[in-house]
C-alpha cells in the first residue's frame, strides 16, 4: 500500500508512561515533518470520560421548519 494516499487522522492521542509518550511524541513529529494540521493530546489521562474524549467528538443538529401554515419551504422540499 502507499503511504503517500492513505489518509491521514487529524488527531492523535498517545498513552502511556511519561517516557514512552514523550518518545513517541518526537518520533510522530519527524514523521509527519512537525506539519501542524495534525492536533497531538499527549497529556496525561483523565478520569473524567466526558472530558477525555470533547476533542474527538463531532455532533450535527439540522432541523428544517415549515412556514407559515405548515407549508415547507421550496429550497427544503428535496430533503424532506
Amino acid at each position: 500500500a502507499d503511504e503517500a494516499s492513505a489518509p491521514r487522522p487529524s488527531r492523535v492521542r498517545l498513552v502511556g508512561s511519561p517516557a514512552s509518550v514523550a518518545a513517541l511524541h518526537r518520533a510522530l513529529a519527524e514523521a509527519v515533518a512537525g506539519d501542524p494540521d495534525l492536533a497531538v493530546y499527549a497529556d496525561e489521562v483523565t478520569t473524567a470520560g466526558r472530558l477525555e474524549l470533547l476533542p474527538f467528538l463531532h455532533e450535527q443538529a439540522i432541523s428544517i421548519t415549515a412556514h407559515r401554515f405548515g407549508n415547507p419551504d421550496p429550497w427544503s422540499e428535496g430533503v424532506i
